[in-house]
């Protein structure tokens, strides 16, 4: 998936950089299982750029700088479909990912399970 310049700004104009340094969450699924492999922040050049090359950038909250996902390791994100959300504040990007999301080496960001005593069931 790629705009061009004029739409991805235009969308970006949409958005609510309410959070840290501006930014808005960016969820990141695996497009064809739907599984959650990262959660990070964006700000307005990082989702730019990502609709205008195809490919996942984020803001680094403690590098204060933008990064493309896969710069270093490889391991790249093909953007295949986005969402907004209905606040505005958060966008939700189905990813073909290349190799692993996670910079400790698992498939998602989400590899450690809360052990719940006492489920309820609810």
């Amino acid at each position: 998936m790629r705009l061009s310049r004029d739409e991805a700004e235009r969308l970006a104009d949409k958005l609510w950089y309410r959070n840290v340094d501006e930014t808005v969450i960016a969820v990141v699924q695996d497009h064809e299982t739907r599984e959650v492999l990262m959660v990070a922040y964006m700000n307005r050049e990082a989702f730019v750029k990502t609709l205008t090359t195809g490919l996942m950038h984020y803001w680094s909250l403690s590098r204060k700088r933008i990064w493309m996902k896969g710069e270093t390791s490889g391991n790249i994100q093909e953007v295949v479909d986005a969402y907004i959300d209905c606040d505005g504040d958060a966008a939700l990007f189905l990813v073909r990912q290349k190799g692993v999301a996670c910079h400790e080496g698992y498939k998602s960001c989400f590899h450690s399970r809360i052990a719940c005593s006492g489920e309820r069931g609810d």
